[in-house]
Parts: structure tokens; C-alpha cells; sequence
């Protein structure tokens, strides 16, 4: 026997609570919902649904049962409910929300609908929900007649009209079935009869039946057509979205100051090869604006792909616009393609024109490894670097002497999701040139190749470290490919002794005698400078540094002159290393002036002057010490010097 009350439940039910609202997907899931309850007309021929969104309150206990009643009632008929369902208590939550079909065959008729849904207990005592409206509709506006033609309200639209009226304001003549919403679509042009277009110039929505019909139009919509006849056509839609036909079009003379017109293609250099790649976004990727009756104050907005740019003021024609990475990506690393195009604004304007002609785009920024956040930049400090290895020495980044003869390759860890035939190509510092790699490696994912796999490159051949000589600092780094784009690994740096040091040729006086003596007649006199010759060598390269030591003494190797110690340092361009280079030594006053000796006896004094060779950090060459004899007194005993020391005799040969 059930025990339930069924008294304190309808109670309950018809006094305290109340039911959700069912909800109309099509309209509440639209953005923005449709709140007037107006079906879009592209739904009416198909079924669509409602929903009960979850268990209504107080629902059957167990032993007892509730029935579920959806109505789809017409002009105060009851009509055919669109589901009648019987649920067993207790209900189980879990089957809501409830979707409810509603054949196609309930969207026939044009009307309104009051749909609701109400719940029996034990088959009686209802309690209802609240009732939605509905508005059916397929007959456009105006029974799917043309309306006919706007009326301007003026012959003329001229500077003048337009600085006393900002809009145009249309006026539509009196049509059949209006109801609230209807919308008026206009459609500007200067040809007759008007090219085929979708899209309207700009439309306007009566809220009521009841207000004016007149519409407003920019007036600076008819800046963007030539001067001379204008025409205006406009549709009629309704709230469901059923469009009417089109009126036919009227003529209005528009003569306004020239704007900007015959807007050319975009054009965009980055895509001479058919391509825009990383290497592209590095250099710069532009489009170059090029159009008719430039303005000062005209502001330009490129659209490239779906995204547009910010606009920008157009200071000069042809105008490059660049476009930032960001753009460039914003439709994904591609491969893809797109269009560009872009609008003028002019001064003052609020409608900018017709877009330019479109101007074909095609993109791949895919790299092989992970990407990095200073992207497109080429180095990628994200990618794992390269570890050295000889077989001879043994150890991690060291190749010396005793890796000759053996086997010396690089290895890395591969980067994240390596596909096959990417290729990792090595290269050894700037040898021969950094355009030159020195060993490879392909992806094969059929031989285990994967993330974080070790992969060998090719052998290094020993001329390759040989030829790049010693460093203490060698840069070691690779790239990755996919075909289209590269990616640059940060640089290990490699220690590299495997050169003896050069035994370079001794240093140049260009200024002494063939016995190596520097006197009072050489020329340029010692006051002004000594010259200082480092000859060319074939082993020197561009960039070495040359270290100079000078060091002055009383005698032949004996007696250093304290304070006369001097550091010359230079660093060879690549046709001095062949052929050169000519130290000064022109520090008259501490380091030449004071190399004498006050003894009379004495000889003569002396500088000795020695040079080593530095790649990098490391000494690549060194030339033994050379001695000159420096003698700064005539042969009557005065010394000879920029002001002879305050002598006036003539000097007299030896």
C-alpha cells in the first residue's frame, strides 16, 4: 500500500515551489542569446530541441511516480504535447539535463507558440513551468515583395550638406506585415546596376511598428565612391532573419572632396619566392601601401590574414607597414595561406573604404625541435648543445695532440619531437667559414631516433680542428632543419690544443741601418716615431692579436731602464696577417728619450723588442727577442732630440 501523502505534496508543489524555465538552445546558446523568442529562419526546416535542465523539486518518491508533459500549444489550442513520459520513482538526477526532439514538422506553420512543460503527480495535480513565446516566421517582410525605392532627402550631397548633417537620412515608404525588428539593410554603390555583394553597407533595426521609418547613413559612406551618381538599394529583414527581395536602386549626386581611391594590391616583397619564412620575420616582414589622393592625417590598417593591425598614419607613399611576429603567427606556424588587404581612414572619418584588392599570403614558421620564446630569433637556447669528443684524449670538450689518428665526432641529445629526414648540421668555430659545415646528422625514427635519444654527428676530420688552430674557447654549435626553416643551438665551448706554437719571423726597424742603429739621421727621426715591423705570415688569419714587448737599455742586454717597459697590442685585419704590420713606437718622451747612458765610455744603448700571436686566450706563435741600438748624441757628444736639449750645433756625421 503506498503510504505517501500525496495531499502535502501538491501543497508543496502549487503553493512553495517553482520550475525552471525550459531552455531553447538555438536561442539561449546564441551569441548574443535571442531573447524575443524569434526562431532564425535556417533552423525552421530542420528539428531542433529543448532542454529541462535538471530534476524538478520534490520529484516521485519511491513507489510513486510523476508524469512529464511538454506542451507546443498554438493560438490557445491545446495541440499535440511534444512528449508525454511517465518516470518511476525515485528519479535519477543523472538523466538531466533532459533533451527533448521537436520534429520538423512542429516548425511548419508561421506563428507564435507557447511551449512549457508541467509535471503530474500519480497522473494529477499539475504543476506547470513558466511559458516561453516562440515566433515562427518565413515570410519576409513586405509579403516578399520589393519594398520600394529610399527617398534622399536632398538632390545633392556636398560639403556643405554633409557639415550640417553627419548622417543622410532615408526615408522608406509604408510596407505590409511590419513588425518589431525588421531591419533595413542598405547597400551603396556607383555602378547601376549594382555589383553582386553579401555583405550591406550598414544596416538599421526598427525596435517598434510603430516609429518613423527613416533610417540614418554615415555621410562619410559616400566619400568612399566616386563623385558624380550614387545609387542606394535596400532589403528588408525580418527578426527570424527571412530577407524580402531588393528595391531597386535610387540616384543621388554626391560632390565631395576627392578621398583616397584605386588602393592597390598590397604588395609584399617577403613573399618574392612564393614563401614567408623565419628567415623573412627576421629581416622584416612588410606590405607596401601604395593608393590615389594621399591626405596628410590619412591612417591605414592592414588586415593580414584574419588578424588586423593597429592603424597607423600613412606619412608617405609607397608606405611600408610592417608586420610583427606576433601577426605573422597568429593564425599558427602554418604551413597555411590567407589574403592581406588593407582600408584608408581619412582624417576625421568614421568609415574607412573598401578594402584593397587581396594579396595572396603563404606562411611556414614550423621549426624541427621546440620553439623559444625569443622567437623568430635564430638562436634557440632551448635546444640541447653538443658535446665533444675525442677518442684519444678521452675527455668531455678537450681534443689535443693525442687525438691524431683517432676518432673525434660530436653528439646531443635530440630536441623535442624530431621527425623524420630533419637534419642537424655541425659547425667548427668559423672554419673554413660559418657558411661551411663540418658534420651532419639525419632524423631516422625507424631506428630509435627520438626525444632526448643521443645521436652521433658525422666524424670531424682532423684537418677541420687542425685548420682552425688552438683555442682554449672554441665555439662548437649546430643547427636543425626541417627544409624551410633553421634553428640555432647555443655554442659549447671546446679547448683545442693541437698546433704547436708558430716560431714567427723577428721583428722589422724599417728606420735603421743595415746593422740594426737607430742614430740621430734616421728618418722619421726617433722624436716623432720608431717604426716597429711585424712581418705577414700565411698562418695568421684575421682577428689574432699581436702582443709587442719593448724594453730599453743602457747597454747590450744590460741595464734595463726602469719605466722604458712597453705593451703595444694590435689585432690583424685579414690583408695584415698577409702582409703585415707596422707598429708605432711613439711614446718619445718615457719610453725612447730616456734609453741613453750617461757613461762615456759606453757604447752605445739599446731597445729589445719581442712579439707573441694570440688566438682567442690562447698563444698561437711567438718570435724571438731582436735588439736595435738606439744612440741619440751626435758625434761632438750633444744629444740630438726635438729641441737637441737645448744644443744649436749642427749635427756632424760619424
Amino acid at each position: 500500500m503506498n503510504t505517501s501523502n500525496p495531499r502535502r505534496r501538491r501543497v508543496s508543489r502549487s503553493n512553495i515551489l517553482s520550475f525552471s524555465e525550459i531552455k531553447v538552445p538555438i536561442l539561449d546558446d546564441a551569441v548574443p542569446p535571442i531573447i524575443e523568442g524569434y526562431i532564425p529562419r535556417e533552423y525552421l526546416d530542420s528539428d531542433i530541441e529543448v532542454v529541462i535542465e535538471e530534476l524538478w523539486p520534490e520529484s516521485a518518491p519511491e513507489g510513486s511516480f510523476d508524469v512529464l508533459v511538454v506542451h507546443w500549444r498554438r493560438s490557445g489550442s491545446e495541440g499535440e504535447p511534444l512528449l508525454r513520459r511517465r518516470f518511476n520513482g525515485p528519479i535519477d538526477p543523472a538523466i538531466f539535463p533532459l533533451r527533448i526532439p521537436v520534429d520538423r514538422r512542429y516548425l511548419e506553420n508561421d506563428g507564435t507558440v507557447l511551449l512549457s512543460y508541467e509535471v503530474l503527480e500519480q497522473g494529477t495535480l499539475p504543476t506547470s513551468s513558466p511559458t516561453r513565446v516562440l515566433v515562427l516566421d518565413r515570410t519576409p517582410p513586405n509579403n516578399n515583395i520589393a519594398p520600394q525605392v529610399p527617398e534622399f532627402p536632398v538632390s545633392i550631397i556636398d560639403e556643405d550638406y554633409l557639415a550640417e548633417n553627419p548622417t543622410v537620412n532615408m526615408r522608406i515608404p509604408f510596407y505590409t506585415g511590419r513588425r518589431a525588428w525588421d531591419r533595413v539593410e542598405y547597400y551603396l554603390s556607383d555602378e547601376t546596376p549594382p555589383p553582386e555583394r553579401d555583405t550591406p553597407d550598414g544596416f538599421f533595426d526598427f525596435v517598434s511598428e510603430t516609429e518613423p521609418l527613416v533610417f540614418p547613413v554615415p555621410g562619410d559612406l559616400f566619400r568612399l565612391y566616386r563623385n558624380g551618381l550614387q545609387y542606394m538599394h535596400i532589403v528588408l529583414r525580418d527578426r527570424s532573419g527571412n530577407p524580402g527581395p531588393r528595391s531597386i536602386q535610387t540616384p543621388v549626386i554626391v560632390d565631395l572632396d576627392p578621398s583616397p581611391s584605386d588602393l592597390q594590391a598590397l604588395v609584399v616583397p617577403a613573399m618574392v619566392n612564393g614563401l614567408i619564412d623565419r628567415q623573412d620575420a627576421r629581416l622584416g616582414v612588410v606590405g607596401k601601401v601604395l593608393y590615389d589622393n594621399w591626405q596628410e592625417g590619412d591612417h591605414v590598417t592592414v588586415t593580414w590574414g584574419a588578424t588586423p593591425l593597429s592603424p597607423q598614419p600613412v606619412t608617405q607613399l609607397p608606405l611600408d607597414v610592417s608586420i610583427p611576429w606576433e601577426t605573422l603567427i597568429a593564425q599558427g606556424l602554418g604551413q597555411a595561406s590567407g589574403v592581406a588587404t588593407y582600408t584608408i581612414t581619412r582624417t576625421g572619418g568614421t568609415l574607412p573604404t573598401p578594402p584593397s584588392p587581396p594579396t595572396v599570403i603563404r606562411w611556414n614558421f614550423t621549426v624541427a625541435g621546440q620553439d623559444h620564446g625569443d622567437a623568430p630569433q635564430l638562436l634557440n637556447l632551448d635546444l640541447p648543445a653538443v658535446m665533444v669528443w675525442g677518442e684519444g684524449s678521452m675527455t668531455e670538450n678537450l681534443i689535443d695532440i693525442r687525438d691524431q689518428d683517432q676518432r673525434i665526432y660530436a653528439s646531443v641529445p635530440l630536441y623535442h619531437r624530431p621527425q623524420d629526414g630533419e637534419k642537424l648540421t655541425l659547425y667548427w668555430g668559423n672554419f673554413p667559414s660559418t657558411a661551411v659545415p663540418v658534420a651532419h646528422y639525419t632524423v631516422d625514427v625507424s631506428k630509435g631516433d627520438a626525444e632526448g635519444s643521443i645521436v652521433e654527428f658525422s666524424d670531424i676530420p682532423w684537418n677541420v680542428i687542425t685548420g682552425a688552430g688552438n683555442n682554449d674557447r672554441m665555439p662548437v654549435y649546430y643547427t636543425t632543419s626541417n627544409g624551410v626553416n633553421e634553428q640555432l643551438a647555443n655554442f659549447t665551448n671546446v679547448t683545442v690544443a693541437v698546433v704547436p706554437i708558430l716560431s714567427l719571423t723577428q721583428v722589422q726597424f724599417p728606420s735603421a741601418t743595415a746593422d740594426a742603429w737607430i742614430n740621430c739621421q734616421t728618418v722619421p727621426p726617433m722624436w716623432d716615431h720608431i717604426p716597429l715591423g711585424i712581418p705577414g705570415n700565411t698562418q695568421l688569419r684575421e682577428g689574432d692579436a699581436v702582443l709587442l714587448s719593448w724594453q730599453g737599455y743602457e747597454g747590450f742586454f744590460t741595464g734595463p731602464i726602469d719605466g722604458t717597459e712597453d705593451s703595444l697590442l694590435h689585432f690583424l685585419s685579414a690583408e695584415e696577417a698577409k702582409k703585415g704590420y707596422i707598429f708605432k713606437q711613439d711614446n718619445y718622451e718615457e719610453k725612447i728619450k730616456p734609453i741613453r747612458s750617461d757613461n762615456p765610455a759606453s757604447v752605445g744603448s739599446s731597445a729589445l723588442v719581442s712579439y707573441e700571436v694570440l688566438r682567442g686566450t690562447r698563444i698561437i706563435g711567438r718570435a724571438r727577442e731582436r735588439q736595435v741600438k738606439i744612440d741619440q748624441r751626435y758625434s761632438s757628444g750633444r744629444y740630438c732630440g726635438p729641441d737637441e736639449d737645448g744644443e744649436q750645433d749642427s749635427p756632424v756625421n760619424e
